[in-house]
């Protein structure tokens, strides 16, 4: 069991006013957590024997604080254990996290906010699925998720004409935070509703360049005022050649490109997975890779050494189209298109656990779809083949 006990300037620490901080110490042996009461007296003013305020103007009101919430910690592990059996320390921060810990709404906000590690992208589009949820309703506790209410929000979700791959992205949000509060042992597991709800998902259809259509972007020609046109082809081109993420290449460096005896190696932590990913260069496209760093290498180094330039996806995208039309490419082309141009030519050529690797997918079924868009390129160029 947990026990608590009032404590003062633990940190033997007085500030320049004179006062110090009152804790309350929580105790399982052998670990211990110091939880603020946020109110702070001066050393004279606090009675070790006692463990309360004394001499103070205000000491009856600051007394009636500190057992308050003393006890409402009680009451909570009281109660935690009564349902559960029985409580860790770290258990007892979901008290802090979300008051009572009954609001799934606020579990979710308080976790989407304090999670350092989310990328910039990640957590926009998880703090819209969030706006959409507060939108369903205001505030969502956990004794409320069940089979009927996701199916409303699916309902309400499709009311605001959204594509039914955006409603599966939004679901696929609220999933991930159910299943934190799970593992967080505020939610039973079997309780889940997503365990009986099956959110759709649309098969999308993936733009890939043929060889030919790459051809034409690398013999396209610029003039000296159009550099920024040369250097948006070639970023493009080298996310073909390597498969590399438009957020990696955006951010790549010199520092980033080893050199052996054979030739450039590409060492990097890719930004959304965390992984290392070594590339040999010299390995992919006839060596076209090093050619495009060797031809930037004496160029002007922008912010931090980077190789390209940090663009926005946006910026990047509307060039792409303009470029796609000056080379007579019909496709809609975004930095997407050069990774799925990569990954499908590579699939017909490389083992597919090899390819996933190379592409740090987490599931070998993501790798796969790339596998069968290859298949059906050679299936389609062979239907208009007359023997």
């Amino acid at each position: 069991m947990i026990q608590f006990r009032l404590v003062y300037n633990v940190k033997k620490k007085i500030l320049q006013n004179g006062t110090a901080l009152i804790q309350i110490r929580a105790y399982q042996n052998p670990k211990r957590r110091y939880i603020s009461t946020g109110l702070y007296i001066k050393p004279s003013q606090w009675s070790k024997r006692l463990l309360k305020v004394i001499d103070h103007p205000n000491a009856n009101e600051y007394n009636a604080e500190l057992l308050r919430q003393v006890v409402e910690l009680e009451n909570y592990v009281f109660e935690w254990v009564r349902r559960y059996g029985s409580m860790t320390l770290d258990q007892l921060e979901n008290f802090f996290k979300c008051g009572d810990s009954q609001s799934f709404t606020e579990f979710w906000a308080y976790e989407l906010e304090h999670d350092q590690k989310l990328q910039k992208t990640t957590k926009k589009k998880q703090r819209t699925a969030l706006n959409y949820w507060v939108k369903f309703k205001k505030d969502v506790q956990f004794s409320e998720l069940t089979y009927q209410l996701i199916r409303d929000f699916d309902t309400f979700l499709y009311q605001h004409n959204l594509h039914t791959n955006t409603v599966y992205t939004h679901h696929k949000q609220v999933k991930k935070y159910i299943n934190l509060a799970i593992r967080s042992d505020l939610l039973d597991i079997n309780k889940n509703p997503y365990l009986k709800f099956k959110p759709k998902i649309a098969e999308t259809q993936r733009v890939v360049l043929s060889m030919e259509e790459v051809e034409l972007l690398e013999n396209m020609t610029f003039s000296s005022d159009e550099f920024y046109l040369d250097l948006v082809r070639d970023m493009f081109l080298f996310s073909c050649y390597t498969g590399l993420r438009f957020s990696d290449m955006c951010l790549l460096t010199y520092e980033s490109i080893n050199h052996d005896k054979e030739g450039m190696c590409l060492n990097i932590v890719a930004k959304k997975t965390n992984k290392q990913l070594l590339l040999p260069l010299y390995k992919l496209h006839e060596r076209k890779p090093e050619v495009i760093i060797q031809k930037y290498r004496n160029e002007v180094i922008y912010e931090r050494g980077l190789i390209f330039h940090k663009y926005s996806n946006q910026y990047f995208n509307r060039t792409l189209k303009n470029l796609a039309a000056r080379a007579g490419i019909s496709k809609v082309i975004t930095s997407h298109v050069a990774r799925h141009t990569f990954a499908t030519h590579l699939a017909s050529k490389v083992p597919i656990h090899v390819l996933k690797a190379i592409l740090q997918h987490s599931k070998i079924e993501t790798t796969m779809v790339y596998l069968h868009l290859s298949n059906k390129i050679v299936n389609d160029a062979l239907d208009g083949v007359d023997w």
